[in-house]
């Protein structure tokens, strides 16, 4: 007699309608993650960065308009500890505007906040209508993300090494087509790899999980960020630690294969460096000593102590949102080799926690640690109790993709990056999520009944971002304008592009230089030096550490027979810079000018040339300077 078999009955999620709010929340996400991930503007000075906040700015307020009778009808308007943390963090922002040199700069940092913010309560919100449905949403986005990202950069990393092979700086100019640079796109494959571990079970072929993860592992490999092989390195152990104490089960793997095989390769690793570790590229950037004796080491360092600096007189509340960039010149950039021969300037700390500690102070330093170790410590506690494995699982994954993000930040800038910022709010909102019952057991605050009132201010703040990245986006495409007509040397042309340039939410370059800068050396050029004059001295009142834009200003001064007045500009131009050599000239020029001949040939014998020059043009530059200083020399031996 044949018996018959029991066949359980499985309630199937329903496929969510195109009308139903699941629907809306998987478009949403998908134009949040996978669109504002790649989205660029090629006319813009930098084609990701205000692009991007354009356009999640634009998705999260039509997200808002598409939710806010679901979200005021089923919302958890129960703000919890973390939801109070977040919105203080972006209070404090807002709050900083009060005292930022740059009003246009501090606002546009803190609309990053918003962003931050807005992805976080988008994504917990659908988490809380259909976590199922979102985590197969958020797996798609992540698996579509991979390819993409993937064959961009395999694509971008193949022609750079067919040519040049594994030279970093050469990888630097070509893998830049997707993020920028190729500090930011290792940055985001280490957090494609996070969430690729985080939905492994959603993969739909056995084998996608190592054919993805494998390729994301070689790409950081092979475009050499330390940053992201130091939080890899430290994700993994993180992980593998973790893992083998919330499952017992996988403590022989552990003990057994992992561990020995680690060990084994980092003998192998070691012995690599030991024999060839200065003899590639790809060896050296692996060992962590040689970074310690690299430029990018000690600029870095240089910087960061420049920083320390300006924090000893800015405390407790900093120098504003927006505004480091803008003061960091001021404590003088002597001892920076590319900042004082390059003309390079330095926009970011590459360190988010030091340079929030500069333009919020202590305060805003210690509430922004906070979020980080909140979050992470109520992860903790929830894995501790909870008995679902996935769940366990999940907030371990996202702990060491948190860790990871706080490391990275500590060397890189994903403070400034909208899709890092997109990212950062996904894993807090998960984290949060996941950890929502002990959140529950502490104290919070109900705000249902000034729900519209919360989602109408949400929705004005990103319809304010949206005109804000709007006339950023306008400005940078005028920028551009300007650098071809200043090419061209048609000066008209480009007075008429940097004042269209200038608006109440953009008024300087990439590089912090005042667009009244580009008006001033076209006046300057066409021979209208008042108006030059008028112009640099905004463009001085906007930067006034800024070493061009002083010498400039001082040079206009010259042309307009003010010297007197030039020569105290020409002074702080070179205590920024003391290696200027072209302030050097200039004051020299304005003393000879006065009469003093003493002091005008005094400052001609500081000129410098180029210590220990490596290239054939600084050896060029060197050879010039030479020649112009005797020139000159000459011609006030012969006055006095």
């Amino acid at each position: 007699m044949s018996k018959k078999k029991k066949v359980a009955i499985k309630n199937p999620t329903l496929p969510a309608t195109p009308d139903s709010p699941g629907r809306r929340y998987q478009i949403v996400l998908w134009l949040v993650f996978f669109a504002g991930a790649l989205f660029f503007w090629p006319p813009c000075l930098d084609r990701y960065l205000a692009p991007r906040f354009l356009w999640v700015s634009a998705v999260l307020a039509g997200g808002v308009f598409l939710f806010r009778k679901e979200w005021r009808d089923r919302a958890d308007w129960r703000l919890h500890g973390f939801d109070l943390l977040l919105l203080g963090w972006y209070s404090m922002n807002l709050l900083s505007l009060g005292w930022t040199f740059s009003w246009s700069e501090g606002i546009f940092y803190t609309q990053k906040v918003l962003i931050l913010f807005g992805v976080y309560w988008l994504v917990r919100q659908a988490l809380q209508y259909d976590e199922n449905l979102t985590r197969r949403t958020l797996a798609g986005i992540t698996g579509a993300l991979t390819l993409v990202v993937s064959v961009l950069l395999l694509i971008q990393v193949g022609l750079a090494v067919s040519k040049y092979g594994l030279d970093n700086q050469r990888l630097y100019d070509y893998a830049s087509g997707v993020f920028g640079n190729k500090g930011l796109a290792t940055d985001f494959l280490f957090f494609l790899l996070i969430f690729n571990v985080l939905f492994r079970s959603e993969f739909k072929w056995k084998h996608q999980f190592w054919i993805s993860t494998g390729v994301l592992l070689a790409l950081i490999l092979i475009l050499q960020t330390r940053t992201v092989y130091l939080a890899a390195a430290f994700g993994m152990a993180l992980y593998f630690l973790f893992y083998a104490v919330l499952e017992p089960g996988f403590r022989p793997v552990l003990f057994k294969r992992l561990l020995p095989a680690g060990a084994l390769a980092l003998v192998i690793l070691a012995a690599l460096l030991a024999w060839k570790g200065r003899g590639s590229t790809l060896a050296e950037r692996l060992n962590p000593v040689t970074y310690l004796e690299s430029a990018s080491a000690n600029e870095r360092r240089f910087v960061w102590q420049k920083t320390d600096q300006l924090n000893m007189e800015h405390y407790w509340w900093g120098v504003g949102n927006g505004s480091w960039k803008l003061w960091l010149p001021s404590k003088s950039i002597e001892g920076g080799f590319r900042l004082q021969e390059k003309n390079i300037v330095f926009t970011r700390a590459h360190n988010d926690y030091l340079e929030i500690r500069a333009e919020m102070g202590m305060v805003g330093a210690v509430l922004f640690v906070l979020l980080f170790v909140s979050v992470l410590l109520a992860a903790g506690v929830a894995a501790r109790r909870s008995a679902d494995a996935r769940q366990k699982h999940d907030l371990l994954v996202l702990s060491t993709g948190l860790t990871g993000y706080c490391i990275i930040q500590y060397f890189d800038f994903p403070r400034e990056r909208i899709e890092l910022q997109a990212i950062l709010g996904l894993l807090f909102a998960y984290l949060a999520w996941s950890s929502r019952a002990v959140w529950a057991r502490l104290p919070g605050i109900s705000i249902r009944r000034y729900a519209q009132v919360f989602l109408l201010l949400l929705f004005a703040g990103f319809i304010f971002n949206v005109l804000l990245g709007w006339q950023r986006v306008r400005g940078e495409i005028h920028t551009v304008a300007v650098l071809e007509a200043q090419v061209q040397g048609n000066f008209p042309a480009m007075l008429r592009e940097a004042t269209a340039a200038r608006n109440t939410f953009f008024e300087y370059n990439d590089v912090t230089i005042p667009l009244q800068w580009y008006e001033g050396i076209a006046l300057y050029q066409m021979n209208k030096i008042d108006e030059a004059v008028a112009a640099f001295g905004e463009a001085y009142r906007l930067n006034p550490w800024a070493f061009q834009v002083i010498n400039n200003y001082a040079s206009s001064l010259v042309r307009a027979n003010r010297h007197r007045d030039a020569v105290p500009l020409f002074e702080k131009a070179l205590a920024i810079n003391p290696r200027y050599d072209e302030g050097k000239f200039n004051l020299a020029f304005a003393w000879y000018a006065l009469g003093d001949h003493a002091k005008a040939k005094n400052w001609l014998n500081r000129v410098d040339t180029i210590p220990n020059p490596q290239s054939g043009d600084e050896r060029q530059k060197n050879l010039l300077i030479l020649k112009k200083k005797a020139e000159f020399s000459k011609v006030i031996d012969q006055a006095q």
